[in-house]
């Protein structure tokens, strides 16, 4: 039996500004048992999905 809870969290940033970094801290207290966290995915848009694209359509920092 599985006791997988996914969990999502909205924010908007500035839109007039550019986003250069994000730092993520993830920070669990007051828990008794077992925290295993598989998968953080950071997503663009007003609307959480578990779509992911393929590694072919994802534009890595070296590509320029």
């Amino acid at each position: 039996m599985s006791s997988f809870q996914p969990f999502q969290k909205s924010f908007t940033s500035d839109s007039g500004k550019n986003v250069k970094k994000i730092d993520l801290r993830l920070v669990v207290s007051d828990v008794t048992g077992r925290i295993q966290i598989t998968d953080v995915m950071l997503q663009g848009g007003s609307i959480a999905t578990v779509w992911t694209g393929h590694a072919s359509e994802i534009q890595w920092s070296f590509d320029g």
